[in-house]
């Protein structure tokens, strides 16, 4: 082994002072060129041994018998194959081309250029780049073999350690630069200048010297270790059609992207009647005592879908004013359970209390207030019922009658042990036609693809077989196949892998998870594992975990051109990463619309978290997993849900690689210096916990990138901030007591990521515009402070920050004339998709002084003007613009630049007469929302006019053949003075390619207005897109007819409403407070129909006329009391199958429900009412009809 670093000792200081300075010198240039030497070498050695797995690798030889010692080592092939890929982890792959990254602009920029050896570094990046032909099937034998596995680790220990070495030499050398070259560093080429200077420290490059040596003497360690498993390589990709696919949709936006809905069939709708059925109907006449409702079946059976579907029943938001979902894990902790319930329930359990006895009480107490329904998730055991929920659920249902408990089991014999009265429901596996389209619904709905999908039915069924009927399975296989080619081919290959029978595997794995984990690429293996941090009951928010996700280095874009234009895509390429998961259905969304929020599912997360299970530990239960922590290997991610012993933490501060530390509220932990211990993190993130007493400590995290401290007690970030030099993520949301910034913030030049929402900060410090390389900045704050030379606006510091993507600007109102916000330079950045400019019109609209209200005005409409979003923008919410008149951007000529404007919201808009008639124009518009705009009375045909029908400045606009081509959601509330809306349909003489306007509109909502009739041109029956119309209080609306293709129809208190006419496809409706209507018909396809009024004494006529399979009818007590006699108003509503029938009682401030069974006199032909449910109590509440 040649010589390093430390083999050089430094000459002795009063020996060089013997010496000429001259020959000083010498002695000294002497002594720094070897070690500069023996540094060269031992960085080369590390890519001569990783050069040599590589080409193990791409040669498909083994590994036994190699020569590591030098670059020109020969390979023996080995004398018999193995069936397996070779084993390292999916780590390794994501992590070694940040790592190669690193060590390449090292020696290029650095020891290359000072020691002449730059094509011997080059020779390194090479090799580094071909150790990814190694690693890339590095996944098989790792799970299969403890052996192996164990291997792995050490492998990974020294990806990990390099990272770290490396980036202190940066550090160090940053601090160098800064405190003592100053200028003269900056005149020296290379992007990692200041690594050359850390060369240049005698003390320190020898210790990075030592550390490179030791690091190399493990490599070399590990790969003659290697030699006992035989390794070879083994081609993974059985088909390469998918690969293709798979790595072009993950690496690209999906420009065909579907949201598939998660709920199909007809089982599911029924299992749902029944189940709502059973939650609301009265135990007894007389005393409708508590009742357990249990849905039970093996996982991924789509327990927790049922329940969710049941939650959400219009009929279930009727009658249980609580609704509380309480996901109940296998290692639960009391307290937090406790706590989780009483924040749930409406209550408050205090930051501080931690008392069994009292926390019971006060969720006694907050359960008491309303009649509730509570959901226990996933229950395993008893435990949770009898130790901790029983006594208060049990006290509150005796104040509270007709109260239920929905549980979702594996085990039928948790129902029975709870000692309530209970129904028992079994999920069962889905049947073919259910589990087809299931299938298909998680495939592209492309037109050209429907039909090729359709004839691959036969393999498709084989293909359920093999997922036993398990929705989760079938979500998950269909996940897989929306990333193939749509061939038989494909799908064959796919029905036909070895993955299905793989052997080896541990028995509780599930085989459908493993061949959708085989099939991701390296980055988002790791991606998909770290989310298994996130705790049952917690989502996944998407910006929080692809900030992680960058933090610990596993983005990395592919096709820049440069290292800049990768690093300027980090966050699109993880916001890529995020949406591929949910393709695959790996995590699911809580809104499909969004999809801002993720869970996973107990399956998903147990195969994760298996995977994982070295190097992460999720503490939810005490002592479970911390005594053996790190007994097979450092542990690198932690995450704690619950309050530990000190002798626990005393544990797990042991644990000094870890790059993830996560703490969630209910936690006790005295942070104080413990951080101290964790000089690894790259990534903390605390929630609902005590911070504060860390602030003093964070700059000891040199390596720290995100900092997440949402809703703490933190009121200040340090002082000297600046010298975390690798930030990039700061989070604050809802620090109430944090009210200010510290102007060292800064100096932060690698800070990508800042939010203060819900803070209490009200200033940016002078300089911000400094901070070149953000990305996402939420909530700036504007501010002006006119002292000084001429003044200073905090808009100014927009300016310079030109790589924004994200950008929420509040406070416009400060802002005394357009040209300050003109400095903020917003259409200028190129590459901004989502923008906020948010003003208080509140301030002037209580103002009684007119002139200040149009000096506001005016100067309102300067700002505005002056912040037109540039052309790239996707996301734009204007909010409190207090102009009379828009700004230009929105008139017809300048919208039609906004080629990629997908969401518009307009909001709080007091003065606006008229709303600007460009908006048409946008061709890629998908959702538009207008809000509190109590000016405009009229809406022109300009608004819905296509661009070739609308003269502008004496010409036409340039000819496009329909207005909001794209536009799927349209909302308008608050409109309150809206009178018209001119909009007629197109005559027979119009021609094919004048279409009419909104043509892909699927969901209308109009609230509060004054509009007296739907325009023609909306409810044209040349309209097939819209399914969901929304009419809330409008008070002058007298009829809704000729709306073919709509299937959900809600009006809500149109007192003028006579008629409701021509909706052949309405399948849903719900009529509240409309008491005036006469007429419903033309409703042939009606399926479900709530009707509530509570001072309703007659049944309307119309009810003879329609047939739903179900009513679900409110009214007053006198009607109620008048059907369950038998009068005549019962005959109006007898041919109707299944009724749920309430009325309130003003005596008892509570709704009563009416119970509707079979008359066994009538044969079943026709159903009575049972006369003694109004003794049945429910909750108090406030009548919501």
């Amino acid at each position: 082994m040649g010589s390093s670093c430390c083999d050089f000792p430094h000459p002795n200081p009063l020996y060089l002072s013997s010496l000429s300075p001259k020959s000083a010198q010498a002695s000294e240039q002497q002594w720094k060129q070897l070690r500069r030497d023996c540094l060269s070498k031992e960085i080369s050695r590390i890519g001569s041994v990783l050069f040599h797995f590589a080409q193990a690798a791409s040669d498909g030889a083994g590994l036994a018998g190699v020569d590591t010692r030098g670059c020109d080592g020969r390979r023996e092939r080995c004398r018999r194959r193995h069936e397996d890929a070779p084993a390292m982890a999916a780590v390794l792959e994501a992590l070694l081309p940040y790592v190669k990254k690193m060590i390449t602009d090292m020696a290029e920029e650095e020891v290359g250029l000072l020691l002449g050896v730059h094509g011997e570094m080059e020779k390194l990046g090479r090799n580094l780049g071909n150790v990814k032909a190694f690693l890339a099937d590095a996944e098989r034998r790792r799970i299969k073999e403890e052996l192996v596995q164990g291997w792995v680790r050490m492998l990974k220990g020294v990806i990990y350690d390099a990272t770290d070495v490396l980036e202190l030499g940066q550090l160090k050398a940053e601090e160098r630069r800064e405190s003592k070259l100053g200028r003269s560093i900056e005149k020296m080429p290379g992007c990692f200048q200041p690594f050359l200077f850390c060369l240049r420290n005698p003390v320190f490059a020898h210790k990075i010297g030592s550390r490179i040596k030791e690091l190399n003497q493990r490599l070399e360690d590990i790969h003659k270790e290697a030699a006992k498993f035989n390794f070879l390589t083994a081609t993974l990709n059985s088909y390469p059609e998918h690969k293709t696919e798979a790595e072009h949709s993950s690496t690209q936006r999906m420009t065909s992207e579907f949201i598939p809905s998660s709920i199909v069939g007809e089982q599911i709708e029924r299992d749902t009647r029944l189940l709502v059925h059973e939650l609301t109907i009265p135990i007894d006449e007389n005393h409708d005592i508590m009742k357990v409702v249990s849905i039970v079946g093996m996982g991924g059976m789509g327990k927790t879908t049922l329940a969710q579907k049941i939650l959400k029943d219009a009929t279930i938001e009727q009658n249980f004013k609580i609704k509380i979902w309480l996901s109940i894990t296998q290692q639960f902790n009391e307290v937090e359970l406790l706590r989780s319930a009483i924040k749930h329930a409406g209550g408050d359990p205090g930051m501080e209390q931690h008392d069994n006895t009292l926390l019971t009480q006060t969720l006694t107490n907050a359960l008491s207030a309303s009649k509730f329904l509570l959901v226990l998730d996933d229950m395993w055991s008893i435990r949770a019922w009898e130790n901790v929920l029983s006594v208060p659920v049990t006290n509150a249902s005796h104040n509270q009658l007709g109260s239920r408990v929905l549980i979702t089991t594996r085990s039928e014999d948790l129902a029975p042990r709870m000692q309530q009265p209970f129904y028992q429901h079994h999920v069962n596996p889905l049947n073919e036609g259910d589990a087809w389209s299931l299938l298909k619904s998680r495939l592209p709905q492309l037109p050209n693809q429907v039909a090729r999908v359709d004839g691959l039915r036969d393999m498709g069924m084989k293909i359920i077989k093999k997922c036993d009927g398990l929705p989760l399975a079938i979500k998950i296989i269909g996940g897989l196949l929306s990333t193939m080619p749509q061939t038989e081919r494909g799908w064959e290959a796919l029905l036909n892998h070895d993955a299905w029978s793989s052997h080896g595997l541990p028995e509780e794995l599930d085989r459908r998870l493993y061949l959708s984990y085989e099939h991701l690429s390296p980055q988002l293996k790791q991606c998909f594992i770290y989310c298994s941090l996130i705790p049952k009951g917690e989502e996944i928010i998407q910006s929080d975990v692809i900030g992680m996700w960058i933090s610990e280095g596993f983005i990395q874009p592919q096709g820049g051109s440069s290292s800049h234009d990768d690093d300027d895509r980090l966050e699109e390429v993880a916001e890529e990463y995020y949406r591929e998961l949910i393709k695959r259905n790996l995590i699911e969304p809580t809104n499909q619309i969004t999809r801002y929020k993720c869970i996973m599912h107990d399956v998903v997360r147990f195969f994760a978290k298996f995977i994982a299970r070295e190097e992460s530990l999720v503490v939810v239960k005490n002592k479970l997993g911390i005594a053996t922590c790190g007994d097979k290997g450092p542990l690198r991610r932690l995450c704690i849900r619950q309050s530990i012993t000190e002798a626990e933490w005393a544990i797990l501060q042991r644990q000094r690689s870890l790059r993830t530390l996560i703490i969630l509220s209910g936690t006790n932990l005295n942070l104080g210096d413990a951080f101290s211990n964790f000089s690894c993190l790259r990534v903390i993130s605390i929630q609902g916990a005590s911070s504060d007493s860390l602030v003093q400590f964070l700059c000891q995290l040199k390596h720290l990138r995100n900092l997440d401290l949402k809703d703490t007690d933190i009121s200040r970030l340090p002082d000297d901030i600046n010298k975390m030099k690798f930030l990039h993520y700061i989070s604050l949301v809802d620090c109430k007591k944090l009210d200010h910034l510290p102007s060292t913030i800064v100096k932060l030049q690698q800070l990508r990521f800042l939010n203060i929402r819900g803070c209490n900060v009200t200033v940016v410090p002078k300089g911000f515009g400094r901070l070149t390389n953000l990305r996402r900045l939420y909530s700036f704050l504007v501010h002006m402070d006119m002292d000084g030379n001429g003044g200073w606006c905090s808009l100014e510091e927009i300016g310079p920050l030109s790589h924004l993507r994200r950008l929420e600007i509040k406070g416009l109102e400060n802002v005394s004339a357009g040209s300050w916000a003109e400095k903020a330079m917003i259409s200028s950045k190129g590459h901004l998709s989502y923008l906020v400019l948010q003003c208080s019109s509140s301030r002037y609209m209580g103002s009684r002084d007119e002139i200040e209200k149009q000096q506001q005005q005016k100067a309102t409409e300067e700002v505005f003007e002056k912040l037109c979003p540039p052309t790239c923008v996707e996301q734009l919410w204007v909010e409190g613009y207090f102009g009379r008149h828009l700004p230009h951007w929105m008139i017809i000529r300048a919208t039609s630049a906004f080629k990629s404007l997908r969401y518009l919201t307009m909001k709080d808009l007091p003065c606006c007469t008229q709303l600007p008639d460009g908006l048409g124009q946008l061709p890629s518009l998908e959702a538009l929302a207008i809000e509190d705009a109590p000016a405009i009375k009229i809406i022109g045909p300009e608004f819905q006019a296509s661009s070739s029908s609308v003269a502008v400045g004496g010409g036409v606009a340039p000819s496009t053949s329909v207005a909001f081509p794209s536009l799927t959601d349209l909302f308008l509330k608050g409109l309150c003075e809206w009178e018209e809306w001119e909009w007629e349909e197109q005559g027979e003489d119009v021609t094919a390619d004048a279409m009419m306007a909104m043509p892909t509109l699927k969901e209308l909502t109009i609230d509060n207005c004054k509009l007296s009739r739907l325009p023609p041109g909306l409810a044209s029956s040349k309209r097939h897109a819209l399914r969901e119309l929304y009419l809330y209080e409008l008070g002058n609306l007298a009829c809704v007819e000729n709306f073919p293709s709509v299937v959900e129809l809600d009006v809500f208190d149109c007192p003028e409403l006579k008629r409701i006419t021509g909706l052949s496809r309405l399948q849903r409706i719900r009529i509240i407070r409309c008491r005036n209507l006469e007429v419903l018909e033309g409703v042939p396809a009606l399926d479900s129909f709530v009707l509530k009024d509570s001072h309703m004494e007659t049944l309307p006529e119309y009810l003879r006329g329609v047939n739903p399979r179900h009513l679900e009818l409110t009214c007053s007590r006198e009607l109620c009391e008048s059907l369950s006699a038998g009068s005549s108003e019962w005959d109006k509503i007898s041919h109707i199958r299944t009724h749920a029938i309430y009325c309130w009682n003003s005596d008892q401030h509570a709704y009563i429900q009416v119970q509707m069974k079979s008359d066994p006199s009538a044969g079943g032909a026709r159903l009575r009412l049972e006369a003694g449910s109004s003794q049945s109590k429910v909750a108090p509440a406030t009548p919501t009809s």
